[in-house]
């Protein structure tokens, strides 16, 4: 034991190297941290373009004077890459037909449960479009490294129409 105490005596008062052995403990962890936020921060990003496309989608299927399965295409081409026709994906992998677009009457146009009005209307069926999407995001490893599963961002919005 004496030998082992020496050798710890003589190291005791010695700060040469403290700065490096801290920076060895800590970098790992400040990887990992800002890992973490520029992570989430693309998943937030990814969310946010999927959630102005379905909303895009909504309000040019809720104003569109053409037949349904002709503006239902061109609602889907513009949910997914930013134009009614052509343009550049939105986020990649994101395809229009994965984008769905129904119709639906709300009746009455007064939510039966809370007496709240839905839509201002002089009459009680108020036609509305629903536009939903779900979207799986490409894992790059970290997520899973958290013991996170798979991730499946869905996204709806619903818009009045006007049209038609």
């Amino acid at each position: 034991m004496t030998r082992f105490g020496n050798i710890i005596r003589r190291f005791q008062g010695d700060e040469n190297g403290a700065a490096l052995v801290e920076a060895a403990i800590t970098i790992p962890l400040v990887f990992l941290l800002s890992a973490g936020v520029f992570e989430f921060s693309n998943i937030l990003n990814t969310r946010l373009l999927l959630e102005a496309g379905v909303e895009d989608a909504g309000r040019y299927m809720a104003r569109c004077s053409s037949d349904w399965e002709t503006c239902k295409g061109r609602a889907q081409n513009l949910a997914a890459s930013g134009a009614v026709t052509g343009g550049s994906a939105r986020v990649a992998g994101w395809l229009p037909p994965t984008v769905e677009i129904t119709k639906s009457l709300s009746t009455p146009a007064v939510d039966v449960a809370t007496g709240t009005q839905l839509y201002l209307s002089s009459t009680t069926n108020v036609d509305v479009v629903d536009v939903s999407t779900s979207y799986s995001y490409p894992d790059v490893g970290f997520w899973s490294y958290l013991g996170f599963g798979a991730l499946t961002l869905r996204v709806s919005h619903q818009e009045r129409v006007i049209g038609w």
